[in-house]
């Protein structure tokens, strides 16, 4: 069941109540913003949102704001996440909440008052140098949304009358490329990763499934997760997508039909190989022995982050490396790059690029063209070394 942020269910009476930590020194001086008797999460969430945006007005009526400043994080969380909540995508909300995190882990304890423009442009060339364990490098693309946040932050101070302009509109984004150049695995190289992989427990068989239903189907990992057994049509080997996940922690995640997949396009039924569907079998028995799940890509029940994908797939790369041959060496791309990979498996086997759409639910056939056709003379040459 999909949660909401700071809502529960009463188990004596059956209805929902919100409860969230206050910032310190908030005006009513109190820990925590607690009410319940509500008859939905959904109107309990709205509730809680409504209360937050009157707090920070609060602030500023008090004085806080204008006097002593408040921190670009408090006002970010008190009025900007209630204002967005109720205009975005619960996909897109979960996207800006990302690019927070890297706007207040920068701006740590400032107000409006301690930032200037020569701070945000110091900003965007900490953005530029990032550099995580997990992701590497940010894209152009991922760094000019984190701004675009940041100033749209500023948009709502400026109604507030917390600036006077907004100084992150002054700062220009990064420029992007237009083509889209992708790193993938052939078949071979996939199998390479496969056989390193223990698929005689029951975390090794999800693990072995998993990474194998990337590879011949093209979901996206999220798309993947959100799979129930009920999506499953065991008569026409076909899985149909119609959501994503979308994570924040355990007790706090949604894998809902209204959010929906990234695209429209992408709402449409997947044809599985034959394997796919046998190791489904097995996986439903082993499952089945754990506990009734309604999700496919569940270990118990509970649901967990996609970054463990990425994590076990680290894991699997190091070990094949350890012991493989220099010629035989696996380049780490990402588990997102394994739905490319299934584009030029296809491609490879000679599908054209109109298949190709049809089969990662592209929106539009030049996405297609963009990521694949420069990718023609490589495919070729990979065709004739075989003969």
């Amino acid at each position: 069941m999909a949660k909401i942020a700071n809502v529960y269910k009463d188990k004596t009476t059956g209805k929902f109540f919100y409860k969230k930590r206050l910032p310190k020194g908030n005006p009513t001086g109190k820990e925590w913003a607690i009410k319940k008797g509500f008859d939905t999460a959904t109107k309990a969430r709205k509730a809680l949102d409504t209360y937050l945006s009157e707090l920070a007005t609060l602030e500023i009526k008090k004085g806080t704001a204008t006097e002593k400043g408040v921190t670009i994080e408090t006002f970010t969380c008190n009025v900007a996440y209630g204002y967005w909540q109720h205009k975005l995508k619960q996909s897109v909300m979960v996207g800006k909440k990302n690019h927070c995190r890297y706007i207040f882990n920068y701006f740590d304890g400032k107000t409006f008052n301690d930032i200037s423009k020569k701070d945000i442009a110091q900003f965007k060339n900490h953005l530029i140098n990032y550099d995580s364990k997990q992701g590497g490098k940010l894209k152009a693309m991922t760094i000019n949304l984190i701004l675009c946040t940041l100033a749209q932050i500023y948009d709502l101070a400026c109604e507030h009358e917390l600036v006077e302009k907004n100084i992150a509109r002054e700062i220009k984004g990064l420029p992007q490329k237009t083509k889209t150049e992708i790193d993938y695995w052939t078949l071979s190289e996939f199998e390479n990763f496969l056989s390193v992989i223990d698929d005689s427990t029951y975390k090794g068989y999800l693990k072995k499934l998993g990474f194998y239903t990337l590879f011949f189907s093209g979901m996206r990992v999220g798309e993947m997760m959100a799979r129930k057994w009920t999506d499953i049509d065991w008569d026409n080997n076909a899985i149909y997508i119609d959501s994503t996940l979308r994570f924040e922690n355990v007790n706090n995640w949604s894998a809902s039909v209204k959010d929906g997949p990234k695209t429209v396009s992408s709402k449409a039924w997947v044809k599985l190989t034959p394997k796919t569907m046998e190791m489904l079998r097995t996986w439903k028995a082993m499952q089945a022995k754990v506990g009734k799940m309604e999700y496919i890509f569940m270990l118990d029940g509970t649901m967990y982050n996609s970054m463990y994908w990425t994590n076990w797939k680290n894991a699997f790369v190091k070990k094949w490396n350890k012991q493989a041959p220099e010629d035989q060496q696996l380049k780490n791309i990402r588990v997102h790059d394994l739905r490319d990979s299934h584009g030029m498996f296809l491609l490879i086997k000679g599908a054209d690029l109109k298949t190709i759409q049809k089969k990662l639910r592209h929106a539009k056939a030049t996405t297609t063209m963009n990521y694949y056709l420069d990718k023609l003379p490589e495919v070729e040459d990979k065709i004739l070394q075989g003969f």
